[in-house]
């Protein structure tokens, strides 16, 4: 199994609910996803981001399919870009 985290600093953090929201929407729809956590920061430093996305699959095979799912790759993907400054990614085996 692989663990896929990403951590998104927001350009406006009035955007993390509905971020949070968008994210935890690939539930059932992105079918290579056995468990998905988002959380929102509530410590608000310099330092924190805004978001954390956790997501358990299979396999590196999986890892790819959920990458280039079309709901990810799309409307997912490009609401969270229009409203992130930058994020930051780990995988690993769990």
């Amino acid at each position: 199994m692989i663990k896929h985290i990403v951590l998104f600093k927001l350009k406006d953090p009035s955007h993390a609910q509905k971020t949070r929201e968008m994210l935890l929407s690939m539930k059932g729809v992105v079918e290579q996803i056995r468990e998905i956590e988002v959380g929102i920061d509530y410590a608000h430093t310099e330092r924190s981001f805004d978001i954390a996305l956790s997501v358990i699959v299979d396999d590196q095979a999986a890892l790819r399919g959920y990458a280039e799912h079309p709901y990810h790759a799309g409307p997912v993907r490009t609401y969270v870009q229009s409203v992130s400054e930058k994020s930051v990614i780990a995988d690993y085996e769990i």
